[in-house]
């Protein structure tokens, strides 16, 4: 059961404007990379929270166990795996709606129904839904994000769309599409040989992503440098295993391969457009 914490939040928000940004862990979460990119976001601007979904009608708790922790007071207490609903302030452009949780175990549509009851309240618009999977990605290229982009149910599927079977964020994506919101989902792929520790290279890449849906610049703080010393590790670790160094090799001969020039007039012109708009903002 969803827990209002801020009974007044949205009440007079009827205009559909704010973004909502949503990431869930688990299956849907290779390398912490959507959740990392939310958690980032939460971080680099006031936020307060908006409500907290209770997990008891949704996660099992022998997969997303609570956890024992000891507070600022020296006090023994529990945290529950909940779904939290938080509202972000950045200095320019509509406020920030990020939600963040373990992906559900079950109840999948009426947990969907909670999350977009909560941003009907808050005059969300548009809905960013986050994902990272494994993939045959090298780590020494940028790492390849597919954006899509749906405005009605109604609208054909692109060529080759996926199909097979799909997590929380396809499902609240769906919903939200449903309930007239616009839906934007972005998918990172993260390299399978280095999948077991958290990707800050990821993590940048499905910032990056959501930066442009923002008018306000998103602070980077440490987040490229993180990223620069994760692809030097990874580095070394190839350096040292002639196997993976081999691998490695083929994923950039194959990605190279199956890139095309993208410095079209159109290309440039958005990039520049980019460009003067973080000027803009950072002036």
């Amino acid at each position: 059961m969803t827990k209002p914490e801020n009974p007044s939040v949205g009440a007079p928000q009827r205009v559909r404007r704010r973004i909502a940004v949503a990431a869930f862990g688990g299956w849907n979460d290779a390398g912490e990379a959507a959740t990392g990119a939310v958690e980032h976001l939460l971080h680099a601007w006031p936020h307060r929270r908006l409500r907290t979904v209770s997990s008891e009608d949704y996660v099992d708790f022998q997969v997303n166990r609570p956890e024992l922790v000891i507070d600022d007071h020296g006090r023994r207490a529990l945290t529950w795996p909940d779904t939290t609903i938080d509202l972000v302030s950045p200095p320019s452009g509509p406020e920030i709606v990020l939600i963040s949780g373990p992906e559900p175990s079950i109840r999948w549509r009426a947990f969907s129904a909670e999350i977009l009851a909560v941003l009907s309240d808050a005059g969300v618009g548009t809905l960013v839904t986050l994902g990272s999977m494994l993939a045959d990605a090298p780590h020494s290229r940028p790492l390849p994000v597919s954006v899509s982009v749906q405005e009605t149910p109604y609208e054909p599927a692109p060529p080759n769309s996926y199909e097979g079977p799909v997590g929380i964020p396809s499902v609240l994506g769906q919903a939200a599409v449903e309930a007239g919101l616009r839906l934007v989902s972005a998918w990172v792929q993260v390299p399978h040989y280095v999948s077991q520790n958290p990707s800050p290279k990821a993590v940048l890449a499905l910032v990056r992503a959501v930066q442009e849906q923002l008018t306000a610049v998103v602070p980077l703080h440490d987040l490229e440098e993180e990223a620069a010393a994760w692809q030097r590790g990874v580095d070394e670790l190839a350096r040292t295993d002639p196997d993976v160094a081999d691998y490695v090799a083929q994923l950039e001969r194959a990605q190279d391969a199956a890139e095309l020039p993208a410095a079209t007039g159109d290309a440039i012109a958005e990039e520049f457009e980019r460009f003067l708009r973080r000027r803009r903002d950072e002036d």
